[in-house]
C-alpha cells in the first residue's frame, strides 16, 4: 500500500481516453525523462543524475511560457526526483527537489489504469479504454492559490490526454 506525506494541499486530475488502453498510454507515460514528449507546456527534459527509469534519478524540467497565478505568462523549471516506478500497476511517483517557482514539498504521482469504456478498438481483444490521473501532496505553492494549481494541472491534463491520444502505440 502505497504511503504518502501528509501535506496541506492534495489534489488529482484525471482524463479518461475511450479509445486508448492502459498499457497504450502508460507506454508514453512511462519514460521518466521524456516528459517533454507527451506534455506539450514542457519544452525541456533531460536526465541530471541516476539511472534512467530507476528511483533515485533526477530530471530537469522546463517550460516555455505558461499560465501562472493571476494568469501572468510564467517560464518555470524544476528538477524532480523520481521515488517509485511500477510497471505492473503502470504509475510512478516523484518528488520535486529544487524549482525556480515556490515549491517546498510537492510528491507528484502519474499513473494509467484499465477503465473509461468506449469502444473503437483501443487494442487487443478490443474495448479500450483507460483512466490517465496525475494526483499530488504538497505543501502550500508560494504565490499561488490551491485552485489556481489545480486548474494548471488540470490544463496540463487535458493536453496529456490529447497528446496520448495522438501518439498511442
Amino acid at each position: 500500500m502505497e504511503q504518502k506525506p501528509k501535506l496541506e494541499w492534495e489534489g488529482k486530475t484525471t482524463a479518461t481516453l475511450t479509445n486508448t488502453t492502459a498499457d497504450q498510454a502508460w507506454s508514453l507515460m512511462k519514460n521518466f525523462t521524456d516528459v517533454d514528449k507527451i506534455l506539450p507546456a514542457v519544452h525541456t527534459c533531460y536526465k541530471v543524475e541516476g539511472v534512467d527509469g530507476e528511483p533515485g534519478c533526477v530530471r530537469y524540467v522546463a517550460t516555455g511560457k505558461v499560465t501562472g497565478p493571476g494568469k501572468e505568462e510564467l517560464f518555470m523549471w524544476a528538477k524532480e526526483r523520481l521515488i517509485e516506478t511500477n510497471p505492473v500497476n503502470r504509475f510512478y511517483r516523484y518528488e520535486i527537489v529544487e524549482s525556480s517557482v515556490g515549491f517546498r514539498r510537492y510528491f507528484g504521482r502519474l499513473g494509467a489504469e484499465e477503465g473509461g469504456g468506449g469502444g473503437g478498438g483501443g487494442g487487443v481483444g478490443g474495448g479500450g479504454g483507460c483512466v490517465i490521473e496525475w494526483s499530488y501532496v504538497a505543501d502550500p505553492i508560494e504565490g499561488w492559490k490551491k485552485e489556481e494549481f489545480d486548474g494548471f494541472l488540470g490544463r496540463g491534463m487535458e493536453a496529456l490526454a490529447r497528446r496520448i491520444e495522438e501518439f498511442k502505440g
